[in-house]
This record gives C-alpha cells, sequence and structure tokens, in this order.
C-alpha cells in the first residue's frame, strides 16, 4: 500500500512538471541586468516581421498554450548574408526558448501587455533537435549583462 502511494505521488509530481513546462525561468548566466528570469519554450507557429514578433505554441495532451512576443532588437544569430536575422527567416516548427520580459503599460486609459523577447535560444531547427550541450543563447537587445542567479 504504502509503495501504491509512493509511485501514485512520484507520478502526479512528474505530471504536474511535464504539463507546466512551457514557462519556467532562466538557468543561472549572464542577462541583461533588468531581465526578471522568465522563459517560453514552445514551437514556432508565426512571425511577423514587421513587428517583430514570434508566436509560439506548446501542447501536451488535451492542454495547449500560445506565447506572443516581439524581439527588443535584431538578434545576434548568424546569417549567411551577414545581414540582421530578420523573424521570418526561423522556420514554422522549430522548438524554440524565448527569454522574455512581461511589461504592462497604459495606452489610452487602457492597459496593454507584451512581452519582450531579450534572447533565444534554439531546441531544434529544420527539424533535427540540437542537443542541450550544444544550445546557444542569443542576444535580442542591447546593452551590457551581467552574471545573476535565478
Amino acid at each position: 500500500m504504502a509503495k501504491s502511494c509512493l509511485w501514485t505521488t512520484m507520478m502526479l509530481c512528474l505530471a504536474s512538471s511535464l504539463t507546466s513546462a512551457q514557462h519556467g525561468s532562466a538557468p543561472n548566466g549572464y542577462y541583461p541586468p533588468n531581465y526578471g528570469g522568465d522563459i517560453f519554450a514552445g514551437v514556432v507557429t508565426a512571425t511577423d516581421d514587421s513587428t517583430q514578433s514570434i508566436m509560439l505554441e506548446y501542447s501536451r495532451g488535451k492542454k495547449s498554450e500560445t506565447f506572443v512576443g516581439h524581439l527588443d532588437q535584431s538578434c545576434s544569430i548568424p546569417t549567411k548574408d551577414g545581414n540582421p536575422m530578420k523573424v521570418s527567416d526561423i522556420p514554422s516548427g522549430t522548438d524554440l526558448t524565448a527569454y522574455y520580459n512581461h511589461k504592462t503599460k497604459k495606452v489610452d486609459n487602457q492597459k496593454q501587455s507584451e512581452n519582450i523577447i531579450i534572447a533565444v535560444t534554439f531546441d531544434s531547427f529544420n527539424g533535427k533537435p540540437i542537443p542541450e550541450a550544444s544550445r546557444k543563447l542569443y542576444y535580442c537587445t542591447v546593452g551590457q549583462t551581467k552574471y545573476q542567479g535565478h
């Protein structure tokens, strides 16, 4: 009986951690001083060059969540032609982790919220998974960084 309760508890903890895996906190590292530590991992479903926005979707079973954020600045991602990367250069279906700050501002006496992406990490590219040890953090913001533990 005790083994059964322990097993059930462990499975519930594992299931709850998997269902909330799309939101998280950034690992310790070098980030801009104003970064709050929020990340969202999902699959790129849409991009818009005019607003520099990226839409990510996370799905697991019946649970689905959408994240929309816009780049603070062009990302430091190398391109073949040497020009700054556009969000449309990221193929749909790419697994991506967005490091972002959530902001709320008032526009015409209405509160509007936005997610400002300050960095990205590619978890896969063109359908090929990128091993965790090989993933790079590409900054999409200007300014200096400093070590932050989250």
